[in-house]
């Protein structure tokens, strides 16, 4: 990347004093996912014949990689690493050419994927940051341990909204397909359902646990919520979950995929495995993918001797970095613990600490 460091803008745009309040706070079981607006499915994105992923790493550096299909053989060949932060990074997020990574050091560093430059630096937090998501390409969603959500504007980086709801640290948020809904967990034990089209609290619910990771299904109509050794599912709508799930294992990563019309739920773990199940709640099976603990997973398409296919990246602790076909993967699954009968389209060993993962179409 460049050396340009601009600074990005840092005033705060006030709130238009039209928009309405809609929060309701709620406990247990007599929440209000009922005022959840009706899910939009989202549009499937066009298939690809490369895609980028970029990693974040304990040791401050951002890694990038662009998969392929390269005569016979699928490729993973590095395209960037150089040092982002001065803090180890805890979360990396792509929309369309931009990437942001955000670290310990509290700052939220921003980059053009197309020209390979840095765009500059967002400072709204008080604390390691801890999420990233982009909506498309028009807006960034900012997560912190200091419990405070930040909406920003790509165009011209303009902190737009500051959402304040939780008591603790924010964990992780997941922004709904259609861009009008978005949803926090967070240390304080509470799930937030945020209304973005006012910047208001929509909902607050009072959790069993603290939430680590939520996530939407790729169509918006039902959401996870994951704990440290359990995921629950729930539908658009509705207070009670539809099904939970109990593993043995530390979860690091989720992911929610889609594949012939059936949702899936892939929990990287810290036995080195992947475990997958339905949205309903029963076991498929899992498989080692990994010699250490898997902290990041992350889907894309990529066209493999000439036809499309679903799949997905994993990052392990130990540095490597895997690209799978779901479809594999999903055959190759197993309840037996010592077998491993997958074989990755690609895989490279980036030696060094990897902690979080995102990935992009490589067409900007």
């Amino acid at each position: 990347m460049g050396n340009q460091r601009k600074r990005a803008k840092t005033a705060a745009s006030e709130a238009s004093s039209t928009s309405k309040k809609t929060s309701a706070d709620t406990n247990g079981s007599g929440n209000s996912h009922s005022e959840v607006p009706k899910a939009e499915v989202a549009q499937p994105e066009p298939t690809q014949n490369t895609f980028m992923a970029i990693a974040g790493t304990y040791e401050r550096l951002l890694y990038g990689f662009e998969a392929s299909q390269d005569e016979e053989q699928v490729t993973l060949k590095p395209q960037f690493i150089f040092p982002a932060h001065i803090g180890c990074i805890k979360a990396v997020a792509t929309g369309g050419r931009y990437l942001a990574s955000g670290s310990t050091d509290e700052i939220i560093r921003l980059y053009d994927l197309k020209k390979r430059v840095e765009l500059g630096s967002l400072h709204e937090h008080k604390g390691t940051i801890t999420a990233l998501q982009f909506h498309g390409k028009s807006h960034l969603l900012s997560a912190s341990e200091d419990g405070a959500i930040c909406i920003f504007r790509t165009k011209d980086w303009e902190p737009l909204k500051v959402l304040k709801g939780h008591k603790g640290a924010v964990s992780s948020i997941a922004i709904h397909p259609s861009g009008k809904l978005a949803l926090s967990v967070s240390q304080d034990r509470t799930l937030i359902v945020w209304n973005l089209l006012t910047g208001q609290r929509a909902s607050r619910t009072k959790m069993p646990q603290v939430g680590e990771i939520v996530a939407w299904n790729p169509s918006g109509t039902r959401y996870i919520v994951a704990y440290a050794t359990e995921v629950q599912v729930y539908a658009v709508g509705q207070a009670e979950s539809l099904a939970t799930v109990f593993l043995r294992q530390r979860i690091l990563s989720v992911l929610v995929v889609s594949y012939k019309d059936k949702d899936y739920i892939l929990c990287g773990c810290q036995d080195k495995r992947i475990h997958v199940y339905t949205a309903d709640g029963l076991e498929c099976g899992s498989m080692q993918c990994h010699e250490n603990r898997i902290k990041g997973l992350s889907s894309a398409s990529l066209a493999v001797e000439g036809v499309t296919h679903p799949v997905v990246v994993s990052i392990s602790s130990d540095g490597w970095v895997k690209v799978w076909k779901l479809a594999d993967m999903l055959d190759s699954l197993t309840q037996d613990a010592a077998e491993t009968t997958a074989k990755p389209l690609a895989k490279y060993n980036a030696d060094v600490r990897l902690t979080c993962l995102t990935t992009s179409s490589a067409d900007f």
